[in-house]
């Protein structure tokens, strides 16, 4: 057996576009999983039954179905009524099926914050929301930090996913390049250490924060 790395160097500015897509897709996803999620634990455990049932079956609902499944009955099944481009669908997948996981994540962390904080808060003469907003939540966030660091490692991974629907991130790419080269080893092995590379940046920048925000506390 021989390897030959070559149409590797050739195709990897091809490579090199999938990578930005992803991370672009990734940050897209990670603001929106982690702001969405916070909205929907706190509207989770601040509201009547009403209004707070249907976002727990939104958690479950997302926390127990495939994602690719997610993304197909976005994709092919909602496109039998309307036409959705493959970057919102991708996007949109993507967000709304973290956001339930981290959603899960602030709700078990602001559940964590002494009820005594909040008491305190109100006798300053702080509103209901303020101190959600100013004094819980923050620190639900710090607590959040390390769960929600994970969840954003495995996230970038789970992007490799929306090339089933056709979106040119870093496996489709490499997808692509295969077909024309036939050096499905190397390109796999390249990707491989592509995935590394990122998953170890993250880890630093997630201990970067985690540090950081264990200072200000």
């Amino acid at each position: 057996m021989e390897f030959d790395f070559s149409p590797v160097i050739t195709y990897f500015p091809t490579l090199l576009k999938g990578v930005g897509a992803t991370l672009l897709i990734g940050l897209v996803v990670a603001i929106m999983s982690i702001i969405g999620g916070q909205i929907v634990a706190v509207i989770t455990l601040y509201t009547r039954k009403a209004v707070n049932w249907p976002l727990r079956f939104f958690i479950w609902l997302f926390m127990t179905t495939p994602l690719l499944l997610q993304l197909y009955f976005l994709y092919f099944g909602m496109g039998q009524w309307i036409l959705i481009p493959a970057i919102v669908v991708g996007v949109l997948g993507l967000g709304f099926h973290y956001m339930a996981y981290n959603a899960d994540i602030f709700i078990a962390t602001i559940k964590s914050v002494s009820s005594g904080q909040y008491e305190a808060s109100r006798s300053l003469g702080f509103g209901h929301l303020a101190t959600i907003f100013y004094i819980i939540l923050p620190q639900a966030f710090y607590r959040a930090l390390p769960q929600l660091g994970n969840n954003m490692i495995i996230m970038v991974k789970d992007i490799s996913v929306l090339s089933a629907i056709g979106i040119a991130e870093l496996v489709y790419m490499s997808q692509y390049a295969i077909s024309v080269t036939f050096r499905p080893f190397e390109f796999y092995i390249t990707i491989a250490v592509i995935y590394y590379l990122i998953n170890i940046g993250m880890e630093t920048g997630q201990s970067w924060v985690e540090r950081r925000a264990a200072i200000r506390r």
